[in-house]
């Protein structure tokens, strides 16, 4: 009997039951996925799409602050830049201004020590010259007193002498 009913069967004409019980079939089928399985299924295709826009998102952001620290570093390494010649300028000028300072100080000083040596070679030149007046003055009265002493060993010769000297203060 199988034989025979297989044997009325075809594919292009079906037959009402079988069109019937396909149909229930289907609508059953189709009532179950769309309860159990498309619900889901789509709640985490939404879910999916959400995180990949997300993480789009989330990547453009990062991409914007890479591109802004990116320049951020090119302004600082500038300034750096900047900075470092500035610095070394005025660093330069200031070892100038130091060597001149110094040089300053040491022919100031140099001129110091100069008129200083001036100084006390006029002063020991002065001292000198007052000691020299002095033996000199000590060694004209010691000659004078000898050859007064000398000359004056008579009382003629002081009269004539004393007589001399009041003449010439006159």
């Amino acid at each position: 009997m199988s034989t025979l009913f297989l044997v009325d069967f075809n594919v292009l004409k079906p037959d009402l039951g079988l069109i019937f019980w396909t149909l229930v079939i289907f609508l059953l089928l189709y009532f179950i996925l769309a309860r159990m399985a498309w619900e889901p299924i789509q709640r985490a295709l939404r879910k999916r799409d959400g995180e990949i826009q997300t993480a789009l998102d989330e990547a453009a952001t990062a991409r914007a602050e890479m591109q802004a620290k990116a320049e951020e570093n090119q302004r600082l390494l500038i300034e750096a830049r900047e900075e470092r010649t500035r610095i070394i300028t005025d660093a330069e000028k200031q070892s100038k201004e130091m060597i001149a300072a110094a040089r300053n100080e040491a022919r100031e000083a140099a001129q110091k020590v100069a008129t200083d040596a001036k100084r006390d070679i006029e002063n020991m030149r002065k001292a000198a010259m007052v000691d020299l007046k002095k033996e000199v003055g000590t060694m004209a009265i010691e000659i004078a007193e000898k050859i007064l002493q000398k000359d004056l060993k008579t009382d003629a010769n002081q009269e004539a002498f004393v007589r001399a000297l009041v003449s010439d203060l006159n």
